[in-house]
């Protein structure tokens, strides 16, 4: 059992240590070759010097069967956690890395925003991160004068993105601009990516000044989170 307990802890050492050095270089490794990788360290080695060092005698059959089951079960296991991870990977690509709050349509004013049932499924769809059907039309109404303007938009996303766009780096703003040209459109135009970043340095500042704080709480109101 002493030379066995040696073998399975060397065995460990340098499992974390290719783990490691996998980690350093996955991007060169296709999702293939790891999970090939990972078979062969985790599935196959481990149980072969079980049977190599193992006290009992087993059959041929049964030796195949063993090897057979677990190579079976773990490719299942990592066939979840790799459709798992893809399936976060589509998720954070249709809404550029970016997390909502959930909205409630129902709670949701649409005279308040102008918006029609359309503007409001894609809303929802947005914040489910599911792809749009069409982009949300901004509309100027009678109850929000600002509702046309691009600073708008950014109060507006600052209160349903999780953790909110306030001062962001050179990234995630690429991302914000992204999101806002793929998912938001004004009434009779189409928003100007080009003047993205201006606009969100100035709506910075003046949030940090505290210009916005009454938008901000009447936008809330319309969206029923306050």
């Amino acid at each position: 059992m002493e030379r066995l307990g040696e073998i399975l802890a060397s065995w460990l050492y340098q499992s974390r240590r290719e783990l490691k050095l996998l980690y350093l270089k996955h991007s060169s490794l296709t999702t293939n070759r790891l999970s090939i990788f990972l078979i062969l360290l985790f599935c196959i080695t481990p149980l072969t010097l079980y049977f190599l060092f193992s006290d009992s005698t087993y059959s041929l059959l049964q030796i195949s069967a063993s090897y057979l089951f677990v190579i079976l079960l773990f490719s299942l296991s990592l066939l979840v956690v790799v459709t798992w991870f893809k399936s976060e990977e589509l998720f954070k690509t249709n809404v550029q890395g970016f997390s909502f709050l959930q909205l409630s349509p129902s709670n949701i004013d649409m005279d308040f925003f102008g918006f029609d049932n359309s503007d409001i499924e894609n809303l929802i769809r947005l914040t489910n991160g599911l792809p749009a059907a069409q982009k949300i039309k901004i509309r100027e109404t009678s109850k929000n004068k600002q509702s046309g303007s691009i600073r708008f938009i950014f109060t507006f996303l600052d209160l349903i993105v999780r953790g909110g766009i306030y001062r962001m780096d050179s990234k995630t703003k690429e991302s914000l601009n992204i999101l806002i040209s793929e998912r938001f459109t004004f009434k009779n135009a189409e928003i100007n990516p080009s003047t993205l970043p201006s606009s969100y340095s100035k709506w910075c500042s003046a949030t940090y000044g505290g210009n916005y704080d009454d938008v901000r709480k009447v936008i809330s109101e319309g969206l029923g989170i306050s």
